[in-house]
């Protein structure tokens, strides 16, 4: 997948709502609840454990152990609309019990599932970029556009990083400007990786 950082210039240039999302380091689905004004519910599109982690593009690796890997789409409950696609990482040896249970077993978001543990945790930093959309989304989720503005981040508890979430943001959250930035991001050349642009 070819990737665009974006600059804190064309950052500035999203709309607020976007910026709010892309900004926060809070519980996403509670944020889109508000920007998106109806209520939003997980719909879990693949899920399964690894015994090693999968490679995360300019990431440092998961800790040895067991990885569940799980792709996701936020989309509102009344209307149906996809808001946002999500890849996370979890190694879940390094998780409390009852946090791994309610992950592997439940739709509910991560960080409604973090919170409801009090595992003390820091999130990093996100990077943001423009992008392709992620090949496991379904059809029935895909807009006209091909690509994205996504974001990717590490939380880390215990010292340890223990997930790696990418977050893309589905036209239901990206507005003309962002349509144009995706204009012009860069055309895929076969190779993966990220473009400087």
């Amino acid at each position: 997948m070819t990737e665009r950082l974006l600059s804190v210039d064309e950052i500035r240039e999203l709309s607020r709502d976007l910026r709010i999302l892309l900004a926060t380091n809070g519980t996403l689905t509670r944020i889109l609840n508000v920007v998106a004004d109806e209520e939003i519910v997980v719909h879990i599109v693949d899920q399964r454990v690894h015994h090693i982690a999968p490679k995360v593009p300019d990431l440092q690796e998961l800790p040895l152990g067991r990885v569940l890997q799980r792709n996701i789409v936020l989309k509102g409950r009344s209307t149906g609309k996809p808001f946002v696609a999500a890849e996370s990482l979890i190694a879940i040896d390094l998780l409390p019990p009852e946090l791994m249970t309610s992950l592997t077993t439940t739709d509910c978001p991560i960080g409604e599932a973090m919170a409801a543990s009090c595992l003390e945790t820091f999130k990093e930093a996100p990077t943001v970029w423009v992008g392709e959309l992620p090949t496991w989304l379904e059809d029935g989720y895909r807009d006209s556009h091909a690509g994205t503005v996504g974001r990717r981040y590490r939380i880390i508890a215990a010292g340890q990083p223990v997930i790696v979430i990418t977050e893309y943001f589905l036209q239901n959250c990206i507005d003309e400007y962002a349509a144009t930035v995706l204009d012009r991001r860069p055309h895929s050349n076969g190779k993966s990786g990220r473009s400087s642009g």
